[in-house]
């Protein structure tokens, strides 16, 4: 295979101000995309400083593709506009395609019209490296800025997302399953997972509101329950909370329980995070049946599909598939589907899948002082983070060679003593090769890179701050 002149392209983010993002002022997403995007790093101090920035979005997804600029001047590239406009051949090879088509023209960016769409790059990558054609940019990697909690949300495992898809679901807007992973920028908190019976029975026990919600019949086949009964007996849970909606009323007199304790474990901090910003919405219970979590800058958990999720607060980086499938039960002014949930929580228990749904954590894999990789062990999570850091004061060469699979990635701690170049790695070395080493690479906060397989890249950190760039690749 031979590459081209041409192995590193920068692209433009998409921000995504939905109503839970931090507000500008201290949304991490406005930070990196200010830089990018030539707004003030000093948000206003009116009202354009509470605008919530809420996701950055590095991929190319028909909702919000990226587009190509310019390496150095930011300007977006005009060549081969034709070709963007036309956009890749979606199911060329007899697959579904990894990128969507529903209700969005394809080609679209958002740049009125000029530049070029990521896809098409990744399009050409695959015809000068490979000789032929890719189907579509497989992944999408995000930056979430979180000030309140986001909706409980499913995603759809590939099955059901197709058969979804061909009957226009409204929240189904690709044929592609999401599972996702989240690698915690600070600390951050989630609900996800069924967590186990005697759990939720102990809280039922604490508070009898929550007892009169599940009811007793239920509560008494949690007590009861035998290991091949356990998935239909948490169906039967959801099922009484989301489409019964047992004894809603009581959701006040829970709260106000759980507030004169002292105490407060993390399980109920969320649930008083969820009742300040959703009153009584039934989905506030679900902090004592889903798995509470808080997790620290560095760590990081997978959510597969058909799991009931919602992250509550702080900043994290997420890779996923190529899809924005989400379906919404509650905590969310958006449209909501409970019988749709309940539909995707019933496939797992006729698979007779594993309950209770422990936290899935991913363990980082150191692979070099300056490189450490988060895989996935999940079937669905055909993906990976790499996370390249490189200290105050340090010189790293390092080359990127995940075999035949390119990466998207961006630049979150840097500072203006950094140098970067990129060249083709030499075989079997991580040096950068020397012929090469001389093009430069912008360093700025925010910056995102499309980079092609077996790239090497040559910082020099003479800063006294960290340079921490984030990669994301398949597997």
């Amino acid at each position: 295979m031979e590459h081209s002149s041409q192995c590193i392209y920068r692209i433009k983010p998409v921000v995504r101000n939905y109503d839970w993002g931090a507000p500008a002022r201290s949304s991490l997403v406005y930070r990196l995309y200010s830089h990018v995007a030539g707004l003030p790093s000093t948000p206003p101090a009116d009202e354009a400083g509470n605008t919530p920035y809420a996701e950055l979005w590095v991929g190319d997804h028909d909702s919000a593709p990226c587009i190509v600029i310019d390496l150095k001047t930011r300007v977006p590239c005009a060549s081969r506009v034709q070709e963007a406009t036309d956009g890749p051949e979606h199911g060329s090879t007899g697959s579904p395609s990894t990128s969507s088509t529903k209700g969005v023209t394809q080609g679209f960016t958002p740049s009125n019209g000029q530049g070029e769409r990521l896809s098409a790059v990744y399009k050409r990558m695959g015809m000068q490296l490979f000789g032929q054609e890719n189907n579509g940019v497989p992944i999408l990697l995000k930056v979430l800025s979180i000030a309140k909690p986001l909706s409980l949300q499913i995603h759809p495992d590939p099955d059901t997302a197709l058969k979804m898809f061909a009957q226009k679901h409204p929240s189904i807007v690709d044929c592609q399953a999401k599972p996702e992973m989240s690698v915690a920028l600070s600390t951050f908190r989630a609900m996800c997972g069924l967590r186990p019976l005697s759990e939720i029975i102990r809280y039922a026990e604490r508070y009898p509101p929550f007892a009169s919600m599940i009811g007793t019949d239920v509560l008494e086949c949690m007590r009861q329950a035998k290991p091949a009964e356990v998935g239909a007996i948490y169906a039967k849970l959801c099922r009484r909370l989301l489409l019964e909606q047992g004894e809603i009323n009581v959701i006040e007199e829970l709260v106000k329980l759980v507030k004169e304790r002292t105490d407060h474990d993390i399980s109920e901090q969320v649930m008083i995070t969820l009742n300040d910003q959703y009153g009584k919405d039934i989905c506030v219970s679900f902090a004592f049946v889903l798995n509470c979590v808080e997790i620290q800058r560095g760590e990081a958990f997978f959510i597969p599909p058909n799991v009931l999720h919602s992250y509550i607060s702080g900043n994290c980086l997420e890779l996923m598939n190529n899809s924005d499938n989400v379906i919404r039960c509650g905590l969310t002014s958006k449209a909501t589907d409970t019988k749709a949930v309940m539909e995707l929580v019933e496939v797992e228990v006729r698979r007779g899948d594993a309950f209770p749904q422990h936290v899935n954590t991913v363990t980082p894999e150191k692979t070099s002082p300056y490189v450490t990789i988060y895989r996935p062990l999940h079937p669905l999570c055909k993906f990976a983070v790499w996370l390249f850091e490189v200290p105050p004061k340090t010189h790293v060469s390092h080359s990127f060679n995940n075999g035949t699979r390119p990466f998207l990635c961006i630049i979150v701690e840097t500072n203006d003593e950094v140098n970067v170049s990129y060249g083709l790695a030499e075989k079997g070395k991580d040096e950068v090769a020397t012929a090469s080493a001389e093009e430069q690479v912008p360093t700025g906060l925010g910056d995102a890179f499309f980079l092609y397989p077996n790239v090497a890249l040559n910082v020099k950190n003479n800063g006294d701050s960290h340079f921490v760039m984030y990669l994301g690749t398949e597997t």
